[in-house]
């Protein structure tokens, strides 16, 4: 540690100590020097653990880039009230506000950074940082986990939506988080503040689950007599009556159908299937598509009339890919969410694993991490850190040719043209085969791997060795 930072803190370390905000400094080489007693209880982490151990050992879903402390410190950069977003050790969705300012020695070479924090949990609203980003009861009410501007854009936009209480079309790819949204628009509206839920209720109907000849039936009711066996039955949409009837998967919609739909955007009313008589109802409709608008009505999966009818609002939520920066927090919190399927003891994404995480395309967006986080889980045999990902082989190659890649890491064996799984996959697979080879006992292989017989299999399967006396 530079000598004159050294002394700086022997004299302002107890002023540090008594302040009720969160301070950490970090040295030259990245390591904290200092770490209060605020920081360690709002991270969930030790002060005695923190102080000597670099920044990104301790929360590895941070890298050089996210982490303003060591922009600070190797850029030189000062931010004032700048929002930042992380998971704690317990799991706790962290949101602050904070300063950070690079140190200077007398010779003006930089020696640490300083970050001063607020906890938006414990701050009130008053000073427009609710404008910044969610709480943390929002985050919570609501299920978006995200730091990324755009996306917090898209939740603002949301609340007005919900409050406003249009009709509203989400786009977006699947597993991008529409029905979070659709939950989100439906608690921010008046209809959710009825006395109980059963007076404003959240009615999700999948379009695609739904066999084409019974839609009718599913979403207006039938009347006695209607066909062979009908009795008197509500649909959905009479469910759903003061609250929010949630169409997923629009573009699944029968056309015949969006016909009797649009009515009842338009007027209100409908009939049961068998029935002349007409009901009224009361109710907001949002769908979701995982197409856009121009491809539903350019392969006519859409009516236009409906089309417009719905789309008085319209969101487009950006495929995971589009906001790199969510993967490390969207980690953190399923690491924390799905820990017990390994009892618990994981604490923690090793380095290398966030990386690998980052490195993927996520086809199937934040429901493809939450997968692959639970199953890495599963397969985490040792430790309290999480050292691999299992991303399996539905997203071994989704990087497409003109997208830019992310950075990796480690650098070395790029000259063959393998990334860092696929060359782990192949060393990996080597091994096996070599110990195959020496040893005709599976249980024997397994030991020697220090892996359960079953883990073993599965590698063996996912590798496509095939055992027959011997491995080829």
């Amino acid at each position: 540690m530079d000598t004159e930072l050294a002394s700086a803190l022997a004299i302002f370390s107890q002023l540090f100590d008594a302040m009720p905000q969160p301070v950490a400094i970090i040295d030259s080489e990245g390591n904290y020097v200092y770490y209060n007693q605020e920081s360690a209880k709002i991270d969930a982490y030790p002060a005695e653990r923190a102080v000597g151990h670099p920044l990104l050992d301790i929360y590895p879903a941070m890298d050089a880039e996210s982490s303003t402390l060591l922009q600070a410190l190797h850029h030189g950069k000062r931010y004032t009230g700048a929002f930042q977003a992380f998971i704690n050790a317990q799991g706790r969705l962290v949101q602050q506000i904070h300063t950070t300012l690079p140190l200077l020695n007398r010779r003006g070479a930089v020696v640490g950074a300083v970050e001063i924090a607020r906890d938006l949990a414990a701050a009130g609203s008053d000073d427009g940082a609710s404008a910044i980003a969610p709480n943390k009861q929002e985050a919570c009410r609501h299920g978006i986990v995200s730091q990324d501007p755009a996306m917090q854009v898209l939740i603002r936009q949301a609340e007005a939506l919900g409050k406003a209480g249009v009709n509203v079309l989400l786009c977006g790819e699947t597993g991008t988080g529409k029905e979070l949204f659709a939950r989100l628009l439906h608690q921010s509206s008046q209809r959710a503040g009825a006395p109980s839920p059963s007076l404003s209720p959240f009615v999700v109907l999948n379009c695609a689950a739904i066999p084409e000849t019974l839609f009718e039936s599913t979403l207006f009711g039938t009347a006695r007599g209607a066909f062979t066996g009908a009795q008197e039955r509500q649909g959905l949409i009479e469910t759903a009556n003061s609250g929010t009837l949630f169409l997923d998967e629009l573009n699944s919609l029968p056309w015949s159908v969006q016909g009797k739909l649009l009515r009842v955007l338009q007027d209100g009313m409908f009939s049961r299937v068998g029935s002349n008589k007409e009901i009224r109802a009361d109710l907001r409709v949002i769908a979701a598509a995982n197409e856009t608008q121009q491809e539903m009505l350019a392969a006519r999966k859409l009516r236009p009339d409906l089309l417009y009818r719905l789309n008085i609002g319209q969101l487009s939520i950006p495929p995971l890919r589009e906001r790199c920066g969510d993967i490390p927090l969207l980690a953190e919190a399923f690491l924390h969410k799905h820990r017990g399927v390994a009892g618990g003891r994981v604490k923690r994404i090793a380095p290398a694993a966030m990386r690998q995480l980052q490195a993927c395309r996520w086809p199937g967006n934040v429901r493809m991490l939450e997968n692959v986080m639970q199953r890495s889980l599963i397969f985490c045999e040792t430790g309290d850190e999480l050292q691999a990902i299992w991303i399996g082989e539905d997203a071994a190659d989704t990087r497409s040719h003109d997208a830019p890649a992310e950075p990796v890491a480690d650098t070395q064996g790029q000259g063959s043209g393998l990334s860092l799984e696929e060359q782990m996959s192949s060393y990996e697979k080597t091994l096996l085969i070599g110990l195959l080879k020496e040893h005709a006992s599976l249980s024997e292989v397994a030991r020697r791997c220090a892996i359960p017989r079953a883990t073993l299999q599965y590698k063996l399967k996912k590798h496509n060795i095939t055992l027959h006396r011997s491995a080829s």
